[in-house]
């Protein structure tokens, strides 16, 4: 009986991804395997959309920019926006760069020869597709379809004179493949690994990040769905890979500690980044709104009931 009624509290909280940001050093939390920083929280008290998947994509003493997800609840997908903050992480910009009309997210982006590709995640295109970013009008254009696959999350590296994409296939709570293509040039052709899927596991597969260097090791990001979807991150240390090998094992666990009062409401998070000191990671936060969640329900029985009268031909009446 507590546990019905403990399910039924739950549902009356709305639970929403924020970005969070602090200073700190990245490598090392890696080699401490120590995870607690004081994270800053941001807009905790938003209600129509969430943010999630922050890449870091400048900072310098005065600015901070950082490419996001935003997800309107109404509107039902994701689109890629760029924040901005100043050194005390205050919002200084916002706007969106690329809205598709279908879901994107994780913009994962790559610099070199003075450009800016970014790699968003468009499953639902069935297409892993590359944007540049115009620094002049701060927004993505369209440079090429770079595989025909529903990658999620996909994270490029040059490792040892070739591009590697790591990149996961899978959803409805069944365990993500985490596939790997190499190739000469960032914007391809690619070919597969031989091994692919070189991994299937809820936990330790999906990618959450940029990969990290630390003593010369490599350490890639990964998120742990095993109980609920992005609950925390597991780092995997990178034993070998080449065009016909592939090898890892999990190092350590990043989660968050709910005993500290700057994570209050926060009980989960599923990326992490840094760059030039600053990290920014995402996480789920839990507010007590029943009236919201009430409603909530509600639209969703009106929207589900309006999917099944257009499948089946009626008109609403």
């Amino acid at each position: 009986m507590a546990g019905f009624i403990t399910q039924k509290i739950k549902k009356l909280y709305f639970k929403k991804w924020i970005i969070g940001v602090f200073r700190g050093d990245l490598e090392e939390i890696i080699r401490s395997k120590t995870f607690d920083p004081q994270i800053k929280w941001l807009w905790k008290r938003r209600f129509a959309k969430f943010y999630a998947d922050p890449f870091i994509l400048s900072s310098d003493e005065n600015e901070i920019k950082v490419l996001i997800e935003e997800f309107p609840f109404k509107q039902d997908y994701g689109k890629l926006a760029l924040m901005k903050l100043d050194k005390n992480f205050r919002q200084t910009g916002y706007k969106i760069i690329l809205d598709t009309g279908s879901h994107l997210s994780y913009p994962f982006f790559y610099k070199e020869d003075g450009r800016t590709f970014v790699f968003p995640e468009a499953g639902q295109s069935g297409k892993f597709s590359c944007y540049e970013f115009n620094y002049s009008d701060e927004k993505l254009h369209f440079v090429k379809d770079i595989l025909d696959v529903p990658l999620l999350d996909s994270t490029i590296i040059k490792r040892n004179g070739k591009y590697w994409i790591f990149g996961a296939i899978g959803a409805n709570k069944q365990p993500y493949k985490l596939f790997i293509y190499y190739s000469d040039n960032l914007l391809g052709p690619y070919s597969a690994h031989p091994m692919n899927p070189v991994k299937a596991d809820l936990d330790g597969s999906r990618p959450a990040g940029n990969m990290i260097e630390v003593d010369g090791v490599l350490y890639r990001p990964a998120q742990n769905c095993r109980n609920i979807y992005g609950e925390s991150m597991t780092v995997n240390k990178i034993i070998s890979f080449d065009e016909t090998r592939f090898e890892e094992v999990p190092y350590m666990t990043i989660s968050i500690n709910k005993d500290n009062v700057n994570n209050k409401g926060v009980n989960t998070i599923h990326t992490i980044n840094a760059l030039n000191g600053v990290i920014v990671v995402d996480g789920i936060r839990w507010t007590f709104a029943p009236i919201m969640q009430i409603k909530s329900h509600l639209d969703n029985r009106k929207k589900e009931k309006r999917m099944k009268m257009a499948s089946s031909g009626k008109q609403p009446g």
